[in-house]
C-alpha cells in the first residue's frame, strides 16, 4: 500500500508535535548515545526547530512525521527526518529522502546526513537508497548521496 502523504513547511504549532515525535523516536537511541537530559533536548530542539527548515508529513491532514533539513551551498543536509512508529515501515522516509535527492540533484548538489551506531535501522535505510559512509566521527556515521556516489 502506498501512502499519500505530504510535506508542508512547520509553523509554530507544529512545534510540541514535533518535540513530541522526537522524543517518542528518539529517545532510547539517544539513551544509548549520550544520555537523555530533557532540559537539554528541549533547549536543542527549539534551537534547531528555528535554525533549520522544519517540515511536517502529513498524511489525510494528520501529522505523521517531521523533517528538520538544512540546505548549504553544494549539499542538502538531513538533521532528522521522523515517523510515528504505527506509520513506519510503509515507505514514507524512504520516499521522503527520495524527494530531497531528487531536489538536490536538481540543482546539483548532495544530500548529507550523520547516523549513530545506536539506529542502525536508519543507517541501513539510508545504505539502502545508496547512501555512503564517508566518515566515522564519533559517535556519528557521516553519510553522503551525491552524483558521484549514487542513483536517484
Amino acid at each position: 500500500m502506498t501512502v499519500a502523504w505530504i510535506l508542508r513547511q512547520a509553523s509554530e504549532s507544529d512545534q510540541e508535535f514535533l518535540y513530541e515525535l522526537h522524543c517518542r523516536t528518539m529517545r532510547e537511541v539517544i539513551e544509548k548515545t549520550w544520555g537523555w537530559d530533557e532540559e537539554w533536548q528541549r533547549t536543542d530542539f527549539e534551537r534547531r526547530f528555528r535554525q533549520y527548515l522544519a517540515s511536517v508529513i502529513e498524511y489525510q491532514r494528520r501529522p505523521i512525521g517531521g523533517l528538520l533539513l538544512e540546505p548549504l551551498a553544494d549539499s542538502m543536509y538531513i538533521h532528522e527526518i521522523q515517523v510515528l512508529p504505527e506509520w513506519q515501515g510503509q515507505g514514507i522516509g524512504t520516499a521522503v529522502v527520495r524527494q530531497i535527492i531528487t531536489q538536490a540533484a536538481s540543482r546539483g548538489a548532495t544530500v548529507t546526513l550523520s547516523v549513530v551506531p545506536a539506529n542502525p535501522l536508519a543507517k541501513q535505510l539510508y545504505e539502502r537508497l545508496g547512501f555512503e559512509v564517508t566518515a566515522f566521527e564519533a559517535p556519528f556515521f557521516r553519510m553522503r548521496f551525491g552524483p558521484a556516489l549514487g542513483r536517484v
